[in-house]
């Protein structure tokens, strides 16, 4: 069987194409964002949404739906610029016919509202958990070095499961 790219797969290599790199990262000083997802500009110039937000005098943050605007319409929270453009990019793959849901049907609402805790799940997973394996492990290997493979000894670190 012969691969077929996702739709996700095709607006990832756009993103590429257009940013100039394969390996996008915000141009601004200090800011780590590297999702190409968020990203605006073209190589070497490329700003994360919250920068070039910034750059516009516009703010940082953005109300997210998370179902969909016309699901749950009261349903808006504040949440940083770059994120938001991380929750919205799932959404292009929902049927147009439940983002949309333009008769307001309640089935239509709840599958945006499956769809959304599933979308919230991959950005717990992507955008908070996944940054923080690597880190533990690298600090792990820079404790063991500087203060011996058991460190955590050295600190009185019980693991109260232990007892």
């Amino acid at each position: 069987m012969r691969y077929q790219p996702k739709d996700e797969d095709r607006r990832r290599e756009q993103a590429f194409r257009r940013l100039g790199t394969r390996t996008p990262h915000c141009s601004v000083a200090g800011c780590h964002e590297t999702d190409w997802r968020v990203m605006t500009g073209t190589h070497p110039n490329i700003l994360c949404y919250e920068h070039a937000s910034e750059t516009k005098g516009r703010s940082r943050s953005e109300g997210q739906h998370p179902s969909g605007r016309n699901n749950l319409r009261d349903a808006v929270m504040a949440m940083p610029g770059n994120d938001h453009r991380f929750m919205d990019e799932p959404k292009r793959d929902w049927p147009e016919r439940t983002l949309r849901n333009p008769e307001g049907s309640p089935l239509l609402a709840a599958s945006a509202a499956m769809r959304s805790v599933h979308d919230w799940c991959l950005f717990i997973v992507e955008r908070l958990i996944g940054r923080w394996p690597q880190f533990l492990e690298w600090l792990d290997g820079q404790l063991s070095e500087r203060y011996g493979v058991k460190w955590w000894e050295q600190f009185g670190w019980r693991d109260e499961s232990d007892t």
